[in-house]
């Protein structure tokens, strides 16, 4: 587990589109729900489970599926090695971009749910405090996480898109009514508006923080969601 080098992924299909708006972007992908023996998405859904982005794209492969609950491992059983990775990553993740001559940014739950901002990387700071002068966003289905970025509790460089699981419409609801975006998942077809709010298309980048406010960001369904069942998806 100690052999690990790198926690961050610099390159997939979607966070290459970005770089044509001048970001570069890194994101954590860790093994989701319990699939490492620990759960780092405490609202996932049994539908949400099985049309996971984790197996979208090079998800589907069993050497990456063994990184990621290595990965996560090491985050729970040695969390200083793992920070000391992560810390070294993101000043790669930050020379690289200053290289390319575009603006970092960094996605710490690509495929977890866990509260980074109550994570911290030294005695003082948690990592979007210690690094204030890059972009940091995410997706989550914990509302409290949600409500406690839309009344301004988060640091101010980390951006929070709330994510629909199928069975809490309710608490999304309730983030659109207060202008905050909802991340949806359709099966083929992205609608004009949903739920009553504008519908965008959020597989043109992964740039969360560039979108305009009370909006539905549509993502069509990738992976196992293409078929899969339950209330995660829309039909």
């Amino acid at each position: 587990m100690n052999a690990i080098k790198h926690v961050l992924c610099t390159s997939n299909a979607k966070t290459v589109k970005g770089e044509k708006k001048g970001w570069f972007t890194s994101v954590l992908y860790l093994a989701p729900h319990t699939l490492s023996g620990v759960n780092v998405c405490s609202h996932a859904t049994p539908s949400c489970i099985d049309g996971c982005l984790n197996t979208a794209g090079r998800g589907q492969f069993k050497k990456i599926q063994q990184s990621r609950i290595i990965r996560t491992q090491l985050l729970n059983q040695n969390r200083e090695a793992f920070i000391e990775i992560l810390v070294s990553d993101i000043r790669a993740t930050i020379r690289k971009a200053e290289r390319l001559g575009m603006s970092p940014c960094i996605r710490l739950n690509g495929t977890s749910d866990l509260p980074w901002e109550n994570i911290r990387i030294n005695s003082k700071n948690n990592a979007m405090q210690e690094f204030n002068d890059i972009q940091w966003y995410d997706y989550t289905k914990v509302p409290i996480r949600m409500k406690k970025f839309l009344s301004g509790g988060m640091p101010e460089n980390y951006h929070l898109t709330f994510s629909r699981s199928g069975s809490n419409d309710s608490a999304v609801k309730s983030v659109l009514d207060s202008g905050g975006n909802v991340a949806v998942v359709f099966r083929k077809y992205l609608p004009a508006d949903w739920m009553g709010k504008k519908v965008i298309n959020g597989d043109e980048s992964d740039l969360r923080f560039l979108d305009p406010a009370g909006v539905v960001v549509g993502l069509k369904a990738k992976g196992r969601a293409r078929s899969s069942g339950g209330d995660f998806v829309v039909d």
